[in-house]
């Protein structure tokens, strides 16, 4: 079973149309419309009809359009931080947070918003989510022309199962940063007393197998204080990264109440510094 609303609890928009730094990304879908080769006859008196094969007609171009906000674009040259925001929360909850990332870090910011969250129309899925992730990532390489080596990919909670995907694939990154992140879903469910639900709810982001692949600098910040996810989650991620591995555990911080500067900001630009 998928229980995606108990997954994906998409909160109500935070946001609409107006929200300074919406920036859209069009996926063109290509597909083919069929033409039926069948005739109809008719010949002293009688219908005669010939029955063919469908035959393809002409291209259908459907397109998505991936919802995100782009900000501080004027650092595009310095590079850029993506970011995948936590469950329940939307674009226009993240938007400070992200801004100051890139305030401080001296490059531009862009944040994903998943399907059915804010006014991306859709249905939330980790196969969606993932996949609009790769397209924002090209996006990012491809038009936006900024070099991989100048991106940091930063995800907070399950916005860290994104995070590690584009990791794995996009090996050359400057950094990933993980906050308050967890080993499965399954597991969390288990945790928070819900061991017979775990066992009816479809697996998805098997973080902990995937861990193995990811090579670039990563830095993981967790709060001691977390209730909803144990900091343990990032203490076993840690021992399968295969990079430059470094943890910061923080008393006073659990999941949703942190201090952007001294629990987020401030390990993350030591971090930076030691992996130049």
């Amino acid at each position: 079973m998928d229980f995606n609303d108990l997954i994906f609890p998409c909160p109500k928009p935070s946001y609409n149309e107006t929200l300074g730094g919406l920036y859209y990304i069009d996926e063109q879908i290509c597909g083919q419309s069929v033409k039926n080769s069948n005739e109809l006859k008719i010949q002293n008196g009688t219908i005669k009809v010939t029955i063919g094969q469908n035959q393809p007609h002409h291209k259908v171009i459907k397109r998505r359009r991936i919802v995100t906000l782009l900000q501080l674009e004027q650092k595009l040259n310095k590079g850029i931080v993506v970011f995948f925001h936590a469950n329940a929360e939307d674009l226009g909850m993240c938007k400070s947070l992200a801004f100051l990332l890139g305030i401080d870090l001296d490059m531009a910011s862009i944040s994903i918003e998943y399907p059915g969250y804010g006014i991306y129309k859709g249905i939330c899925s980790s196969d969606t989510m993932i996949k609009d992730g790769y397209q924002v990532m090209e996006h990012i390489i491809k038009v936006l022309k900024v070099q991989e080596e100048k991106i940091i990919i930063i995800g907070r909670s399950i916005g860290c199962s994104v995070a590690i995907e584009m990791s794995i694939r996009y090996r050359k990154i400057r950094s990933l940063i993980l906050l308050s992140a967890f080993t499965s879903i399954c597991d969390v469910i288990k945790e928070n007393s819900f061991f017979w639900l775990s066992k009816l709810v479809k697996e998805r982001f098997r973080n902990l197998e995937k861990m193995h692949k990811v090579v670039c600098p990563t830095l993981f910040i967790h709060g001691k204080d977390d209730n909803l996810v144990n900091y343990q989650h990032s203490i076993e991620l840690m021992k399968e990264c295969q990079g430059l591995v470094h943890i910061e555990l923080f008393e006073g911080m659990n999941h949703n109440q942190f201090s952007i500067e001294s629990h987020i900001i401030s390990p993350i630009k030591q971090f930076l510094m030691k992996i130049k």
